[in-house]
């Protein structure tokens, strides 16, 4: 683990204003991050982290912890989302991206979508307002309209990084163990 500059880490996802200030007010509270930030060690594309690197920004941070992995060996998953179920928020996703389109008993619908560019639409559908409530690894533990992309790929991460054409919040999910890092290191370290 080691520090870098905050502005040489490229992030590949957007992030939710709502915990962003969250996890601000957390690292204001107790002058402290406890989780480092992973990158890739080749291309420093933020891997985990989003959040904590938008909260370091705000707060002024010139530099951030960070855990750099070999990428090739991190497994990429996605999640599926879910929002409020309306007629017009299925239409709306309809219109944007290749669909196949299943009910369930509880009334939920599953929307699956196709092809890696509907990370681009889920985006698009977000921005519509159609507010992400949460997500989960597995469809059945969501309810409403549950939007389930492709599994996410490494080139996707690192093409969205490269050029600036940032996936939706909470795309990708990274599975590796230097998730289970913990580490403080005082945000005073970290100030320019």
């Amino acid at each position: 683990m080691g520090l870098v500059e905050v502005a040489s880490i490229r992030p590949h996802e957007l992030f939710l204003e709502g915990h962003v200030k969250e996890v601000m007010e957390g690292i204001a509270r107790g002058r402290v991050v406890h989780r480092p930030l992973i990158v890739d060690a080749a291309t420093m594309t933020l891997i985990d982290g989003a959040h904590r690197l938008e909260a370091l920004r705000r707060l002024g941070a010139s530099l951030a912890p960070v855990i750099a992995v070999d990428y090739s060996q991190v497994e990429v998953a996605g999640w599926a989302r879910e929002y409020e179920l309306s007629d017009e928020a299925l239409s709306a996703i309809k219109r944007l991206a290749p669909v196949s389109v299943r009910g369930r008993q509880d009334g939920s619908v599953v929307v699956r979508l196709e092809g890696l560019k509907s990370y681009y639409d889920v985006r698009e559908f977000e921005a519509d307002g159609f507010e992400l409530r949460r997500v989960s690894a597995s469809p059945g533990a969501l309810r409403g309209l549950i939007v389930v992309p492709p599994r996410p790929t490494r080139e996707l991460v690192l093409s969205a990084a490269e050029s600036g054409e940032l996936l939706p919040p909470r795309s990708t999910r990274h599975i590796t163990i230097a998730k289970r890092v913990a580490m403080p290191v005082p945000l005073s370290s970290l100030l320019a």
